[in-house]
């Protein structure tokens, strides 16, 4: 990984965070004769901030930029072209095996939807089963790496066509409406067949990067129900999700801050001041958390909660995208924190 000065990484991170889902108030998509996707009864409310949000933007704003050469520099955001923007491989310097479920009687059911942030990793530092550990459950990791959480805009949203692995492929496969034969040749396909969903107290849904990565949409003025947008996709998800389980509760998890280089190795910068042509990496994180707040689920705020940024970067990032094992176990901690909060303040 190259390296910047302190000083220099400490410029390019303090970037304006911007983006909020907005939305029109009107009645969400229904399902056509032709058997399109969505399948949505529910009137959106204006986007909101989370109150830890407001509490950050504040404290943002307060933040003075560094007096040193490069100062003025700091805040502007660099437009790259997508195709300079690639997902590192994950490189296993051992074996890759599937962790074993913990031996005590789990008390509850996690399901994990993601991408590689999740799937890359499913040994035992893996976050799926850390979190699994640490609220005793049984865990069922259904990650894809390299997915996105929309539809590309060559993908076919009709039910009796669907191919794509997206989360609403996933989603739409877990509540019965496509063929879950979409997740074949996957490990996540083999999960599948043995999960009974009916039993799932938790849905952990973490994408985001490489949403940003491919430059989907973050969101569309005149239909926050577009699945084909970042913000349309959440909104899709947990819709389905609550109105098929809907004694199961939701944890949505915003992308993580990360650093990007170009393919001659060149810094381009980090997720502060990168755009990919539809925005910044924080932009889609501060949407996400606009979401949760919208729709009313947990949240875990991965981008600024887990201790990663542009200091502790090399500690916590093992290519500038994906989480090194002390960032999966940090990640872990903050969502085993989160699900056993919400237990205690359920069963009080």
């Amino acid at each position: 990984m190259k390296k910047w000065s302190a000083a220099v990484i400490l410029i390019l991170s303090m970037a304006l965070f911007m983006g909020c889902g907005k939305g029109k108030d009107e009645n969400a998509l229904e399902e056509d004769t032709a058997g399109s996707a969505i399948v949505i009864n529910e009137t959106p409310q204006p986007a909101k901030a989370t109150e830890e949000m407001n509490q950050e933007n504040e404290t943002a704003q307060k933040q003075q930029p560094a007096q040193d050469e490069t100062a003025g520099q700091q805040g502007e955001e660099v437009v790259v072209n997508p195709e300079e923007l690639q997902e590192p491989e994950i490189v296993h310097t051992t074996p890759q095996e599937e962790a074993q479920e913990p031996e005590a009687e789990q008390s509850l059911q996690i399901v994990f939807l993601g991408d590689s942030i999740l799937d890359g990793y499913r040994d035992g530092t893996g976050i799926a089963y850390l979190t699994g550990v640490g609220c005793n459950a049984k865990v069922y990791n259904l990650a894809m790496g390299g997915t996105t959480a929309a539809l590309t805009t060559y993908e076919n949203a009709n039910y009796a066509e669907w191919d794509s692995r997206c989360l609403q492929g996933v989603v739409h496969a877990i509540c019965g409406n496509v063929d879950p034969k979409i997740l074949d040749g996957y490990r996540a396909g083999e999960i599948f067949n043995t999960c009974d969903f009916s039993q799932t107290d938790y849905f952990v849904i973490e994408y985001g990067m490489n949403d940003f990565l491919s430059g989907i949409p973050i969101s569309d003025e005149d239909e926050v129900y577009n699945q084909y947008t970042y913000v349309g996709a959440l909104r899709i998800a947990i819709m389905n999700l609550r109105e098929t389980f809907p004694d199961a509760e939701i944890v949505l998890c915003s992308p993580n801050y990360a650093q990007f280089w170009g393919k001659d190795g060149a810094f381009l910068g980090d997720g502060n001041m990168v755009n990919n042509g539809g925005g910044t990496l924080a932009q889609y994180y501060r949407v996400c958390g606009n979401v949760s707040a919208d729709m009313h689920t947990l949240f875990l705020n991965a981008y600024e909660g887990i201790g990663l940024d542009a200091y502790t970067a090399d500690e916590y990032l093992e290519d500038g995208i994906h989480l090194s094992e002390k960032g999966r176990r940090k990640y872990a901690e903050k969502l085993t924190e989160i699900i056993l909060a919400y237990e205690a303040e359920k069963n009080n």
